[in-house]
């Protein structure tokens, strides 16, 4: 493989041009993993019983907005941060997806996505804490689960 890096006088943010030959192997998925690559920061400020702090996104399992908070959920903690989801959204890398009006949820840490007549369960590795995906958002998170794009 070869690389070339061009420093541009014009725009603000990092453009990247792939070249592929025809029919090259895996072409889906090294697409994929590019968009999943983000230059954002790896860590997120958030606040617990006064305290602020640095929390790495490959903790947090979910988002939930209650009220005015949005809390940040982690296996064995909750925190709290002043952005808003429609802020986070934006934000995060393309493996955060919003499930539903009051959550966003870290698709790399989902271990479970059932569908039943009382809803759509969402569960995690190694911890009690679960949520529910609404329907608006259910296909696009099981398609994300299926593909394994993350």
């Amino acid at each position: 493989m070869h690389v070339t890096v061009k420093t541009e006088t014009t725009g603000s943010e990092p453009t990247l041009t792939l070249h592929l030959p025809p029919n090259y192997p895996n072409a889906e998925q090294l697409l994929a993993q590019l968009e999943n690559f983000s230059t954002t920061a790896a860590s997120l400020t958030v606040s617990q019983a006064g305290q602020t702090l640095q929390l790495p996104l490959t903790k947090i399992l979910f988002f939930e907005a209650s009220g005015h908070q949005v809390r940040v959920h982690t296996r064995d903690a909750s925190y709290q941060t002043t952005q808003h989801l429609y802020e986070l959204i934006d934000l995060l890398p393309t493996h955060f997806l919003r499930i539903s009006k009051s959550a966003i949820v870290n698709t790399q840490l989902v271990t479970s996505l059932t569908k039943s007549l009382t809803g759509n369960l969402v569960e995690f590795d190694q911890t009690h804490k679960q949520l529910y995906a609404s329907r608006r958002y259910y296909r696009d998170l099981k398609q994300s689960l299926e593909k394994g794009v993350f």
